[in-house]
């Protein structure tokens, strides 16, 4: 399978992951993809929320199926189309793509090989070429947390990334309640909480948080944990550039 294929399958896996309900020899193989996936992390960190509130439903209370909308048909049948032409478009670009590196590169290697049989020094007498500018550098902050609840200690500082899909937040502490389900939110500018993942308490063992959320680091004013009743566990002001 492609790893293009691999990613879509995992990616739909990531509901059934967020409920609970995956397959236990399926769970290490989609962890495995989220760590070197962050738009996956990404997408998980929306869903864990909503999983959280879907748990909390009472199945005997729900309405029965609704009625899809007539229009949900066609919906469904142009977006499989739209889809279906995105699709091919591609195939012939990277067809297109395979023909031309099929005509140049064995071109390119007579061309090399005409060179060296005729003795070109070029390459070696003209000045060495300019190095490559350097990549910009990410601004990492390392920001002191703010503690609420009385049992839960930080082991340091808060480390903040900020990233081109979001915003990136780590830090270690120890107390919070083993089983309990904990979320992480980033609070925006126009008061807006966001949501950046969830984790289980281990007690007194320390435990490394990489919470993520898809707000740039210009828009963030701060990053809660929050525990099941909503009430803040510790806090951290995210002050603006």
């Amino acid at each position: 399978m492609s790893g293009a294929g691999t990613h879509r399958e995992l990616r739909e896996q990531l509901g059934v992951y967020a409920l609970g309900l995956l397959p236990p020899e399926e769970v290490p193989r989609l962890r495995a993809h989220l760590d070197g996936c962050p738009e996956c992390r990404a997408e998980l960190a929306e869903l864990a929320p909503l999983a959280a509130d879907l748990r909390l439903v009472d199945p005997d209370r729900l309405p029965g199926p609704a009625a899809p909308p007539r229009a949900l048909g066609e919906r469904v049948l142009t977006a499989v189309r739209e889809e279906s032409l995105l699709r091919e478009h591609r195939e012939r670009r990277l067809a297109r793509r395979g023909l031309r590196r099929a005509v140049l590169v064995p071109a390119a290697a007579a061309v090399l090989a005409a060179g060296v049989a005729s003795g070109v020094t070029y390459g070696l007498t003209r000045p060495d070429p300019a190095p490559p500018a350097a990549a910009p550098a990410v601004l990492v902050e390392r920001l002191p947390l703010t503690v609420v609840a009385a049992d839960v200690r930080a082991a340091g500082p808060a480390v903040v990334v900020p990233h081109t899909w979001g915003v990136e937040v780590t830090f270690a502490a120890t107390g919070f309640a083993p089983g309990r389900t904990y979320r992480a939110l980033v609070r925006t500018v126009d008061g807006a909480a966001l949501p950046a993942g969830e984790f289980l308490g281990v007690g007194a063992r320390e435990l490394t948080c990489d919470m993520q959320a898809a707000v740039l680091r210009a828009d963030a004013v701060a990053f809660e944990v929050v525990d099941e009743a909503g009430g803040t566990v510790l806090t951290l002001p995210l002050p603006r550039a």
